[in-house]
């Protein structure tokens, strides 16, 4: 009765796992597949805070005249807009909106949610770390189901096509944002059934 009941439990634990493997292997596929979809244009830019090569890729899309307005959201509150403008032009400050009042990813999703219907948006660029593209993606457009999004994921400066990432600390962070991504996506789905 033991053994079999080992036997059972092994064999769970077998599926289980190649389950996992399968689900993390298509994470980091579709988190890689962002910098093959081309630009396009949109009615704003949002940046996610959480590296300068964010924001900078933001205000740069910004000066290239691909959108309107732009949302830095999840902005320290001790960082002001005139700091944020060292990196721009002068003529772009009424174009953007710091945003003071994310602290995570489901809180950049409602403060982003709130702002484009503050100012009637319906598409988006939306800049993050390529990891990080898939959570947000789902957050935003959970709370905003008819916006169109164009991801403009944030890769490494080094970060080419090769395999060399697998050995780098974005490993590890594709590892930890898949299972924040499982805890969102099992949260929401148990969420709707209940």
């Amino acid at each position: 009765m033991i053994k079999k009941t080992l036997g059972f439990f092994s064999y769970c634990f077998a599926v289980v796992f190649v389950l996992w493997l399968i689900g993390f292997c298509i994470f980091c596929a579709y988190a890689l597949s962002f910098k093959l979809q081309p630009q396009a244009a949109t009615e704003a830019i949002v940046v996610l805070t959480g590296g300068n090569a964010r924001v900078q890729k933001g205000i740069d899309l910004l000066e290239q005249t691909k959108s309107e307005h732009l949302l830095i959201s999840g902005v320290n509150k001790t960082v002001t807009l005139s700091e944020i403008m060292e990196r721009a032009m002068p003529f772009l400050q009424p174009r953007i909106t710091l945003g003071y009042l994310a602290t995570n990813t489901k809180e950049n999703a409602i403060e982003t949610a709130y702002w484009i219907q503050q100012h009637d948006i319906r598409s988006i660029t939306l800049v993050t770390s390529f990891y990080h593209m898939p959570r947000s993606l789902f957050e935003i457009q959970r709370l905003a189901p008819n916006l169109v999004i164009v991801p403009e994921p944030v890769f490494p400066k080094r970060f080419d096509e090769s395999v060399d990432w697998i050995y780098t600390r974005y490993a590890w962070l594709l590892f930890v944002e898949y299972h924040k991504f499982l805890a969102v996506y099992t949260y929401h789905l148990i969420e709707r059934i209940f």
